[in-house]
């Protein structure tokens, strides 16, 4: 026996005391640390203090039999081998009896010893098996758990096929993905997650060539359950037992957060470069509206008693006094997105909503403000969000204004503030002309407008705003039907808010 191992402790119980010191010699020579017992009660005693690694125990002692001693062993949750020791005649049958009831083995006397030895050395190590084998199946429960546990939290789909790419198993992240259940894609075919141009231009069989080639990855398009389409990036292997291909497996991110961020910087890219040409023009023609102005008040003090020139020279400052307005919006716009310093705090969302309408107020005729219906209704307990309350108000105080002058009739302006998960929800509902469907993808854009007067920069500078919060929005609009404008804001900035919203049709500028 090895001497850096412990050495194995033997509990032998027995009341003759020659074969018990004849035993214990015989395992002492081959390294056993022996513990002696004479009868039932003596060996339940050592049993709870010595904690043997294995015991022989005589069926008939004094005091408490082995039947008694191997239940009480085995009462004790312990799993020790237990070997029965009988010397009467018929006896068989009793041990027949220990065996069933959790004995490891039995022995006859006389026996021999080395028998004796052979035995409890290979009852140990079975036990020392079984308990490896105990510990490896718990440790491949442990880490199955991990491993089922890792394939629901995990944002990617994971996908595994048998050979022929039929679905055996998919993660709850492909069932979020493609909108399926995990029975609706078990048994399928994986290709008809693929849209079929991607395949025919990219891969013809998926499987085919992950085995071939080892791993297929790249960018594909997905189709999902209600005919949407979505990007993502697929990254396969092969599944192999032993040296047969047992299938594939396959993992896909979404790709569409990050279109939608590439999209957004290019977007911004762009408003940069459009405000420095904005800035050079709007000082250009300032200074020709300075001197048309000038020149045309000069021009109608020489012609008062003309009433043709009064008429035409009226029209001229009209137009002058509405270009040098749309000059203004243009200039306050671009100083607003260069210098404004914005200052994030811990705000409640009531407190813009409500300064906002009430500049509305101040800026519109009261005819015109009393003709409109306005309702705001709000969850009973809303988050409060980390924002720059003042450049919330600029966003809310557009949506409004453009609202009621989408309404010149008069209507009903709703406001509905939700608490989401991850942030709040403002959707600006309105009663007015609505928008076509082909001016949704234009009106965030700086100088679109379908009004008869403004330079078209109010939705753009909602824009800017939402996204510094690093919200989005989003609008739905019909013509004669009214527009209404969602707005989603997580209740940290550092938390992004892109594809909270749901079913509106538009995501600001995206171009």
């Amino acid at each position: 026996m090895d001497g850096s191992q412990k050495s194995p402790r033997i509990l032998i119980g027995d009341d003759s005391e020659i074969l018990s010191n004849m035993l214990r010699d015989v395992f002492e020579e081959h390294g056993f640390e022996v513990v002696q017992a004479f009868d039932g009660f003596e060996c339940k005693s050592a049993f709870l203090k010595e904690r043997p690694d294995i015991a022989f125990v005589d069926i008939r002692m004094p005091g408490a039999d082995g039947i008694e001693v191997l239940q009480f062993i085995r009462s004790k949750q312990s799993q020790i081998p237990v070997v029965m020791m009988t010397g009467l005649t018929g006896s068989e049958e009793t041990a027949v009896k220990a065996m069933k009831m959790g004995a490891d083995d039995y022995l006859i006397k006389p026996f021999d010893t080395d028998q004796v030895v052979q035995l409890a050395n290979r009852l140990l190590e079975t036990r020392e098996a079984e308990k490896e084998t105990a510990k490896l199946r718990k440790e491949v429960r442990r880490t199955e758990r991990q491993l089922a546990h890792l394939t629901k939290i995990i944002s990617e789909a994971i996908i595994s096929t048998d050979s022929r790419g039929r679905i055996e198993f998919v993660n709850r992240a492909a069932c979020k993905m493609w909108g399926y259940s995990a029975e609706e894609l078990n048994g399928q075919d994986i290709h008809f997650l693929i849209r079929g141009e991607s395949r025919t231009l990219l891969y013809r069989d998926l499987v085919r060539d992950t085995v071939r080639k080892g791993r297929v990855e790249g960018e594909f398009h997905f189709r999902r359950k209600d005919k949407s389409t979505f990007p993502g990036y697929l990254s396969t292997s092969v599944i192999k037992e032993d040296t047969r291909v047992r299938g594939i497996v396959a993992v896909v991110a979404d790709l569409t957060r990050l279109y939608e961020v590439e999209s957004r910087l290019r977007q911004t890219e762009k408003l940069a470069s459009l405000g420095k040409v904005v800035e050079g023009v709007a000082h250009e023609v300032r200074n020709c509206l300075t001197s048309l102005g000038g020149f045309t008040r000069r021009v109608r003090k020489i012609t008062l008693d003309d009433p043709d020139c009064n008429r035409f020279t009226r029209i001229i400052l009209e137009d002058v006094g509405r270009l040098e307005n749309m000059v203004r919006e243009i200039e306050e716009y671009v100083r607003f997105s260069k210098f404004y310093s914005f200052n994030f705090r811990e705000i409640d969302i009531h407190e813009p909503l409500e300064r906002a309408h009430e500049r509305v107020r101040s800026h519109l005729s009261e005819e015109v403000f009393k003709s409109v219906a306005f309702v705001m209704r709000a969850d009973k307990k809303l988050s409060r969000i980390t924002a720059d309350s003042n450049a919330l108000e600029e966003v809310f105080f557009n949506l409004f204004l453009n609202a009621y002058e989408a309404m010149p009739s008069g209507g009903k302006l709703t406001v509905r503030v939700e608490d989401r998960n991850s942030g709040i929800g403002v959707i600006v509902s309105d009663t007015g002309v609505g928008m076509p469907k082909k001016d949704l993808t234009e009106i965030f854009t700086p100088f679109f407008t379908s009004k008869t007067s403004g330079a078209g920069m109010g939705l753009s500078k909602v824009y800017l705003l939402v996204d510094e919060h690093r919200g989005n929005v989003q609008v739905t609009s019909e013509p004669k039907k009214g527009s209404t404008f969602e707005v989603f804001l997580p209740r940290e900035r550092l938390l992004s808010g892109l594809g909270s919203l749901g079913a509106a049709s538009t995501v600001g500028p995206v171009k």
